[in-house]
């Protein structure tokens, strides 16, 4: 699958994309929609990382950021579920940026069951002594639903075991830490075109492997399968 980029434009939209990712983003094109995705998927992983602070009651909390791979990458793609959808892409008038937007919609995530792990969400005051005494993750929703987060693990370990350091150090390089195409080339010593070949060739690769044991059907939505699983099994708490 090519790497999507920023559609041909002559002019930016007010939100500083192109006009025609703007155009498409609101249709739900999966080209605009993957390039919204890698745009901004970085920054606010790191922000689901390091926390936020919120009232509630009268009260000032803070979340202390999601200390798991596992749990960071469930925000993010509810994230992203939610901000996809035909409802909240309407709602976006394209002349404001889109991150606080889609922090707004994050935080809602992060929050929505707030009454129920209050405890996570310590008061300003208490922020240190809960910091080191409660984990910021949130529960399974189903034993159906580790099961089936159990299986994909097991997979990804498997296709990972079988990549050279080389291809690993890419996928951190560009999943994980999230840097540009350019830099992660610079990084590695090689051009910025070879690096995409060899990063379309592991998308490829890992498609086929998921499909091959029936864990993936599709890869439509415009959402990245490499950002979206090796995100989660390279980052903090993944696989070794």
């Amino acid at each position: 699958m090519p790497t999507p980029t920023a559609p041909e434009h002559t002019s930016n939209a007010p939100n500083g994309w192109p006009r025609a990712t703007l155009t498409g983003f609101r249709a739900g094109r999966p080209d605009a929609l993957t390039w919204v995705y890698r745009e901004h998927a970085p920054e606010l992983a790191r922000r689901l990382r390091t926390g936020f602070t919120f009232e509630s009651g009268g009260h000032a909390h803070r979340f202390g950021g999601y200390s798991g791979a596992f749990e960071l990458q469930d925000a993010l793609q509810e994230t992203f579920r939610l901000a996809f959808e035909v409802g909240a892409r309407e709602r976006y008038d394209g002349l404001r940026p889109y991150a606080p937007y889609l922090f707004a919609i994050a935080r809602n995530v992060v929050l929505r069951g707030f009454r129920a792990r209050e405890v996570l969400f310590p008061t300003t005051g208490e922020m240190a002594l809960a910091a080191e005494a409660v984990p910021a993750t949130v529960p399974a929703a189903t034993p159906e639903l580790d099961l089936q987060r159990a299986q994909t693990r097991r997979l990804v370990e498997i296709f990972l075991s079988s990549l050279s350091p080389q291809d690993r150090r890419l996928l951190t390089l560009r999943f994980v830490e999230g840097r540009p195409q350019r830099e992660s080339a610079e990084a590695l010593g090689i051009g910025r075109q070879r690096l995409r070949g060899r990063e379309d060739d592991l998308r490829a690769r890992l498609v086929a492997h998921l499909r091959a044991h029936g864990a993936v059907k599709t890869t439509s939505g415009g959402v990245d399968l490499l950002s979206m699983v090796f995100g989660l099994y390279l980052g903090p708490g993944g696989a070794p």
